[in-house]
Order: structure tokens, then sequence, then C-alpha cells
């Protein structure tokens, strides 16, 4: 598919720069601080010539990573999703699919998904507002989760950012334990945490391909880069209590996820694995959730 008129909504502050990309999945395709790109940027060539696009930040909606042979069970409801991902399905809806602008001025930007039922097989209709400000040196995203449907619904959500990886990453934050096993392989048990970016000292985030998923996410994180003396600081709300690093072969950027839930979550749920809370809406029922990144130069 080819974007002739593709809308590119810029938001500026001070040293702030972002661009969002509401038809393609409601996604940011460049943030820039002080002429240094945060995100690794997404351009529209790469768009329109149907690459891979890994790059930028788009909502996760309604779940979060996998779901393992796209199927699971709720409420007595066995139900079978697209398989996006083959055999299973990944990253939910939204990032698929166009957005609406509901607001917007110099610095900030509202823009909206609904979701019809039974679309990709999710029987529930929904509705994700997703709001972006720039202010004071920092970017805030919320995010709000509305079930329009008529019976509960489970959910999960998050963002999924593609950070700059041209530099050695010095990586900040807490969690207690971490999942054994990348996200692929749906891991069943935790451990304690053993690569350890505690908040204070961090440490070098590595560079081969790997990902790691961590329970009991403290809700913040640092992330440095050394060399072009820059830092930001990630503060999620308290639903974002899972958070996934995850680098490519090539490493030619990293992810860092702060999510509401593990990779397959809804199974592990159902299964009363590891604890893992059944998070659903009531209809007409709602949840949010913000991110708020601040960015400083780093000395």
């Amino acid at each position: 598919m080819t974007y002739k008129n593709l809308q590119v909504i810029t938001l500026k502050d001070k040293s702030i720069e972002l661009n969002i990309l509401p038809q393609i999945g409601g996604r940011i395709s460049s943030f820039i601080f002080d002429d240094f790109h945060i995100l690794r940027p997404l351009s529209l060539d790469s768009i329109n010539s149907g690459n891979s696009l890994k790059g930028g930040c788009f909502p996760l909606v309604p779940f979060s990573n996998r779901i393992k042979n796209a199927k699971f069970n709720f409420n007595g409801l066995k139900l079978q999703l697209n398989q996006n991902d083959f055999p299973h399905a990944i990253h939910g809806h939204g990032y698929l699919k166009k957005w609406t602008v509901s607001e917007q001025t110099k610095s900030s930007l509202t823009i909206i998904y609904h979701h019809q039922e039974n679309d990709f097989g999710w029987p529930w209709s929904y509705e994700i507002t997703q709001s972006i400000y720039l202010k004071n040196s920092s970017c805030i995203i919320k995010l709000i989760l509305k079930n329009t449907s008529n019976s509960n619904m489970p959910f999960g959500f998050g963002i999924h950012p593609f950070f700059n990886f041209n530099d050695q990453i010095i990586l900040k934050f807490g969690a207690s334990r971490e999942w054994v096993g990348p996200p692929e392989n749906f891991p069943i048990k935790t451990k304690p945490v053993e690569n350890r970016f505690d908040m204070i000292n961090g440490s070098l985030l590595w560079k081969r391909a790997k990902t790691a998923s961590y329970k009991d996410f403290e809700g913040e994180a640092a992330i440095i880069w050394p060399f072009h003396k820059k830092k930001i600081l990630i503060r999620a709300d308290n639903i974002f209590n899972h958070l996934i690093v995850h680098v490519p072969n090539g490493a030619e950027y990293f992810c860092l996820e702060p999510v509401s839930h593990p990779t397959d979550g809804f199974n592990l749920s159902d299964q009363k694995i590891e604890n893992i809370d059944n998070n659903f809406l009531l209809p007409n029922g709602s949840i949010t959730g913000s991110i708020e990144i601040d960015l400083c130069k780093y000395v």
C-alpha cells in the first residue's frame, strides 16, 4: 500500500519535536530532543516501500506481545483470534488500524481508534484514546481504553517504543522477578532477576539478540546515551507493572515496553500461573494509564 497523502502531525515544545502518523496505527514516527533522535526514526519511504516498520513507537491494545496459537478462554468462551504472527496473535489491533484526530494544539494531540466487534476475531468492541502532551522537557503519553461492548472484556495495554541504539546504552530500572525464557517461547515460570539494571547504578544493555521480560516492574526506568550526553527518565502508572526489554539481531534499535501484563497473559491468568491478574473491563467501563518521559542532558 502506498500513502500519497499521508497525514504527518508535528508537535513542538522548546527543544522537543514529535511526529505522529495517525493513519499508521497511531504511531509516533520520530521523537527528537535537542537534535538527537530518542527513537529510531521511521521514514515515509520505508512505509511506502512496504518495509518492516521497526521504528518510532506505537500503542499496544487490547493486549501486549503474543497470545499462544491465537487462542484463549474467557468467561466460558473459547476464543480463536486472527493469527497475525502465525500461528500466534501479536500486539493487538491498534497498531494495524487508522486513528482519527480528536484534538490538536501546537504541543499536544489526541487521537482515537474505534474497534468493531469480531474484527481480527476479537468479539468485543472498544475505544482507545491516545493523548500526547509535550511540556517542560517531557512527553506524556496517556491511554484511555473503554469497553463499548455489552459484556466483560479482558484487556492489556502499553506502548512499544523502538529506541535509538547508536551508542552504548546504560539502562536502569527496578523489578523483582524475570520470566524464564524469551516471550516467543511462552515462559510459564519466573525467577529472581539476573539482569540487574537497578536504578542506582544501572548496567550496560546487551548488544546480542535477546529479549527479557520482567514481572513487578516498579514503574521507573532510565535510559542513558553517554556519548551523546542524553538521558530520559520513564515513569509509568502502576497498571504498567510488567516490562519487556528486546534487542534484535544487529542491535540497530532496542525496545523497552511498559505493559500491563506478560506474554500470553490471558492464558497465564486462566491457568492461574504466577498469580497473573485477570484484568477485564465491565461494559462501558474504562481504564487509564499514563507514561511520562522526561528528557535531559547527561553530564
